[in-house]
């Protein structure tokens, strides 16, 4: 369901999210609390849009405001300007290219195709810029540029390099953002499993001050879920790189898409096991009731 959900638009990808979130959160406080008996996943015979909707996207959007939330920041402030530096005019340096690649061809091209005993081979480069003007060949070349997009697994980082020229500051803030992002995304997913608060999800707070009290059981779990992160990682690209071709332009790579919604789904309720084994093993630290 996961899977296909991705596949329907901003809506479906909203609804997979809360599905997302809703499963584990659900997986962690039943493992947490010793239901190691019973089923992970949550129970949607008796639907409540409260209990299965609401709180659980309202968690998600809370742990991603507690760990990427400043790289968001640094990026809004990038993108409308805020932050400019000495890589800022880079930023218009693939318009101004592509602008050039557009412009067709020139007068001394013109004259090259009305002359009869011009230069084959001029003549040849002139016809390919005039039929670049051409909407069949433009389209042709946009989808082709589209496709490109669609099946690199890199695209979103590569997006981001030129904004990243801004300044030293504007980089060690970039990854000490990401770093933050990496190291606590764990706990956050712990508090909302265990608290179901969006009140302390948010509050990065509560989050150190259970690492505090969970000791090295946190760092062990932190290792734990970083490998099941870096794994998933290499299959997403592998499945990205082996289903490449049949990568549609304007569409994207459906079937790509669809089996690593399925291998995300799965590896997230792996992480979200070894958490509530976390929280499971602290339970007396933690003041966490086990049934």
């Amino acid at each position: 369901m996961y899977g296909l959900l991705l596949l329907a638009g901003f809506r479906g990808s909203v609804i997979a999210y809360v599905i997302m979130f809703g499963c584990m959160s659900h997986v962690i406080s039943q493992v947490a609390w010793g239901r190691l008996n019973r089923s992970f996943m949550p129970d949607f015979g008796e639907f409540s849009f409260l209990d299965d909707v609401v709180v659980p996207g309202f968690l998600g959007i809370g742990i991603t405001i507690v760990t990427w939330g400043p790289v968001i920041v640094l990026i809004l402030a990038l993108l409308f300007g805020i932050l400019s530096g000495p890589g800022s005019s880079s930023l218009s340096a693939p318009d101004s290219e592509s602008a050039q690649k557009s412009a067709g061809p020139s007068p001394d091209d013109l004259s090259v195709l009305m002359d009869p005993n011009a230069d084959p081979k001029k003549s040849l480069e002139a016809s390919k810029k005039l039929n670049e003007l051409r909407p069949g060949a433009q389209i042709s070349q946009e989808a082709e540029r589209s496709r490109n997009e669609q099946s690199d697994p890199a695209a979103g980082l590569r997006m981001l390099m030129p904004y990243l020229g801004a300044g030293i500051a504007v980089v060690l803030l970039f990854l000490l953002g990401v770093a933050w992002a990496i190291f606590y995304y764990p706990m956050a997913l712990a508090v909302a499993g265990y608290t179901q608060s969006f009140a302390s999800v948010i509050n990065p707070l509560v989050g150190l001050d259970t690492i505090r009290r969970m000791g090295t059981t946190y760092f062990k779990a932190f290792g734990m879920v970083l490998s099941i992160q870096v794994v998933a990682g290499i299959v997403t690209v592998i499945v990205a790189i082996v289903t490449a071709p049949l990568a549609l332009p304007f569409v994207g790579n459906l079937p790509a898409k669809f089996i690593d919604g399925t291998i995300t789904f799965y590896f997230n309720l792996v992480i979200a096991c070894l958490l509530g084994l976390s929280l499971h093993k602290c339970a007396d630290r933690l003041d966490i009731a086990i049934d």
